[in-house]
């Protein structure tokens, strides 16, 4: 991932040298022997006048010249680039803590993703922690100190919002089994499972609603029956389950 920040200057690095390398090979001939060189060597050259360590005598044609000034210029800038880029995800923790997150939930299958992660979502994880499930939460507060708790107990926690297509497909919708819409705004819990739905026609979803009257619309409306799961009793709630 820290690689990844600097991958453009890396590409461009190298591109450089195998660029500069294929020209010395092709057109450059010594100015005092009349020689030309090998791709190694060229190769060689082309890195070593990166660095203003240049192997070879100054040609005489103009395009190699120019090459010669060119070469460093673009090489170091690249160089520079680079190590900016490395150094500032190295001290960025937060942002390079959430793609770790990321990361890992990428590698995840048939888990379950709970969305919000207050009193309730953390209660939820928990259960499923119980149950052998594995678990990755989405919750727009990085402040929480839920999420940090979570976060402790190997559950990848992606800060977003859980309305937005992107981040449940950050979090493995496609792959995932089940999700757990269990924000404090039911509109927002209808919003992302409809979503999730959407992303993911197999996937289970479990809705926390407070409104009875509400739940009751979106069941007939929607053609869902409402159950309650065993282990999501402690809800203070009422849950939807789409099968």
């Amino acid at each position: 991932m820290l690689l990844g920040e600097s991958s453009g200057a890396l590409i461009l690095f190298f591109t450089l040298v195998l660029g500069g390398a294929v020209m010395f090979y092709m057109f450059y001939t010594d100015p005092n022997t009349g020689r030309s060189i090998s791709f190694p060597q060229a190769i060689y050259s082309a890195f070593g006048l990166i660095f203003l360590q240049g192997t070879l005598s100054f040609p005489e044609q103009w395009y190699l010249q120019a090459l010669f000034f060119i070469l460093p210029i673009l090489g170091l800038v690249a160089v520079v680039d680079g190590v900016v880029r490395f150094g500032t995800a190295l001290t960025n923790k937060q942002a390079r803590g959430q793609k770790w997150q990321v990361a890992m939930a990428s590698t995840y299958s048939g888990h379950v993703i709970v969305c919000g992660m207050g009193r309730v979502g953390y209660r939820v994880a928990l259960e499923l922690l119980k149950f052998g499930r594995e678990v990755v939460a989405i919750e727009t507060d990085e402040m929480s100190r839920f999420a940090e708790k979570v976060m402790s107990l190997g559950i990848p926690v992606i800060f977003a919002d859980a309305r937005r297509q992107e981040n449940l497909i950050k979090a493995g919708i496609e792959q995932a089994d089940a999700i757990i819409p269990c924000t404090n705004d039911e509109l927002a819990n209808l919003d992302i499972a409809l979503d999730a739905r959407e992303l993911n026609p197999n996937l289970k979803i479990v809705m926390r609603m407070f409104d009875a009257e509400l739940a009751a619309r979106v069941e007939k409306g929607f053609g869902i029956h409402s159950d309650l799961f065993l282990f999501l009793r402690f809800l203070l709630g009422f849950c939807l389950v789409f099968d």
